[in-house]
């Protein structure tokens, strides 16, 4: 949701200085007017480049529990005017969009791998994710990608003299675990 704000406020002010009465007033613009001007509270403003701007907010929110084998447990959210929301679909929307996030970020890790190899006429030398990714940036992974969605750090294999594996630990945060994300390349001709 964070992401959305920050698209909303530069698409809104044509890249300029946001004030906090701008960015109440972007926050209160949003789709289905999910917010009403006493719904949030901009704490602080921080532009981070030409391009990025973070605003810290604290917002009304509402929260159901349910009562289940003696204890409470968070059943709904409702942020500001908005519907109520079921907190599992809204954790498995998030669990979604990190995992297609993470796959994208593997695919060009693992592209600049094929680069380098077109380049080289053979994959890079490497003991880990770290010493992969420093000898593909900048030339062939730029930006440098080291962390997966959920910012765990990644890892790499060698599958062999022409193969790989790249791994996220997924939303566990573990390696080896049941919810890891990898891809493998074979790049044998």
């Amino acid at each position: 949701m964070a992401f959305i704000f920050l698209a909303l406020l530069f698409g809104g002010c044509g890249g300029r200085t946001v004030n906090k009465r701008a960015a109440l007033d972007l926050l209160t613009r949003l789709p289905s007017d999910v917010f009403d001007k006493d719904d949030v509270t901009i704490e602080s403003l921080s532009q981070t480049g030409a391009r990025d701007l973070i605003v810290e907010t604290r917002l009304r929110a509402a929260f159901r529990f349910e009562r289940v084998e003696g204890k409470w447990s968070l059943r709904e959210v409702r942020l500001g005017n908005g519907a109520w929301e079921r907190f599992d679909d809204l954790m498995r929307a998030l669990q979604a969009v990190k995992t297609e996030e993470t796959r994208r970020l593997l695919e060009q890790v693992g592209a600049s791998v094929t680069k380098y190899r077109d380049k080289n006429g053979r994959l890079p030398d490497f003991r880990d994710y770290v010493s992969l990714s420093d000898a593909l940036h900048p030339e062939f992974l730029s930006p440098l990608i080291r962390f997966d969605a959920w910012r765990n750090p990644l890892a790499a294999h060698r599958l062999g003299p022409n193969a790989i594996r790249l791994v996220s630990p997924g939303p566990d945060g573990k390696l080896s675990s049941a919810d890891d994300i990898s891809l493998t390349k074979d790049y044998t001709n």
